[in-house]
């Protein structure tokens, strides 16, 4: 009589849920641990890229914005000065003297409602100050030591924009422009100028920056000379001054553009994006320091990751316990398999010996 054996450890293999329980419980942990972090990547890289469109269009928008109220504040003082020319006409010194009250009331009224104006000024031949928008009698004050005065020339278009100055009579720090006259285009008569209060401008550039950090506006001579920033009301330099790439595309007299800044020599990099103020040799520039484009992205990215990176910790924390009880699981189930192939094994015997001892 012939007996089929049942091997009992193939058999609880071959019916053991286990092998596909831990394939599904591995998959899962690796899944729990390489979705997150690949989800966090792509958005991290997104969102930079996001954040960097973002600097590029406000740093366009805010360069538009200050070249039209540059434009606009020099369109201003080229008709005050025209309206001066028209006013003085061809008087000498002595003549503008005579009659210094009367064109003094003149002025302030030209200037009325101007806040970011300090004064509208006629200088003499030598550099004295003959009439005022600020002063009647004018003070006696000179500028032929100044730059501005010999500088400026009455057959050049337009004016000539000094560096910021110190006013000698009350000491605020303004802005020149300068413009000299001629009683028949081939004798200087002196010079027409108007001041700009510098710290009207920097809280104008400051209020379009508004509360956004890392944003600076500034206002440069076309030679790339610093004449304000918005970040710094105290200091005469906006940081671009040194730049080769930017200085040297004002020297060529390029309308608009943007440039890198290095930042060698002020510790991050910076975009700049830069307009001519129509004809004038002055230009603004915009600048963002992208330090602080990565702060601001290394802050939310903390902050995304901790959202869900911790449930992705947990849940593999989980899995992971899981497949640990799974496998003391899988060894109480392989021990009653192994008795029960000692068991089958016996019995299988018992008619053999039964078989020997007939004989």
């Amino acid at each position: 009589m012939t007996v089929d054996v049942i091997n009992p450890s193939a058999y609880a293999a071959r019916t053991s849920p286990f092998p596909a329980a831990r394939r599904a419980l591995t998959l899962s942990l690796i899944a729990s641990v390489l979705v997150p972090l690949t989800c966090l990547v792509v958005y991290g890289y997104l969102d930079y890229d996001r954040r960097l469109a973002d600097i590029n269009t406000r740093l366009l928008l805010l360069s538009r914005v200050a070249q039209e109220h540059a434009l606009k504040m020099l369109d201003m003082n080229a008709a005050l000065v025209a309206r001066t020319m028209d006013l003085l006409g061809n008087k000498t010194r002595d003549e503008i003297r005579q009659r210094e009250p009367q064109i003094h009331r003149r002025l302030e009224t030209m200037v009325a409602g101007y806040p970011q104006i300090a004064s509208l000024s006629v200088f003499g031949q030598a550099g004295d100050l003959i009439a005022s928008s600020r002063y009647s009698p004018p003070p006696a004050a000179a500028i032929a030591d100044r730059g501005g005065f010999h500088a400026s020339s009455p057959w050049y278009p337009y004016p000539y924009i000094s560096l910021p100055q110190y006013r000698r009579i009350d000491g605020e720090t303004v802005l020149v422009s300068s413009v000299a006259r001629a009683s028949d285009g081939s004798w200087r008569e002196g010079v027409i100028s108007v001041a700009l209060r510098r710290k009207y401008l920097i809280d104008f550039y400051a209020h379009i920056v508004g509360d956004k950090p890392g944003y600076i506006v500034s206002l440069y001579r076309r030679e790339g000379a610093a004449l304000l920033a918005s970040s710094s009301p105290d200091a005469l330099t906006g940081g671009l001054e040194h730049d080769g790439d930017f200085t040297q595309a004002l020297r060529e007299n390029v309308i608009y553009g943007g440039v890198v800044q290095n930042g060698s020599a002020r510790g991050d990099n910076a975009q700049v994006s830069f307009r001519r103020v129509g004809e004038y040799p002055v230009y603004v520039a915009c600048t963002f320091d992208f330090a602080e484009l990565r702060n601001s992205w290394w802050r939310s990215m903390v902050m995304l990751a901790a959202i869900t990176l911790i449930p992705g910790a947990a849940l593999a924390t989980w899995i992971s316990v899981s497949l640990l009880r799974l496998r003391a699981c899988e060894a109480g189930w392989s021990k009653p398999a192994g008795d029960l192939s000692g068991h089958v094994t016996g019995d299988a015997s018992s008619p053999t010996q039964q078989e020997m001892k007939a004989q």
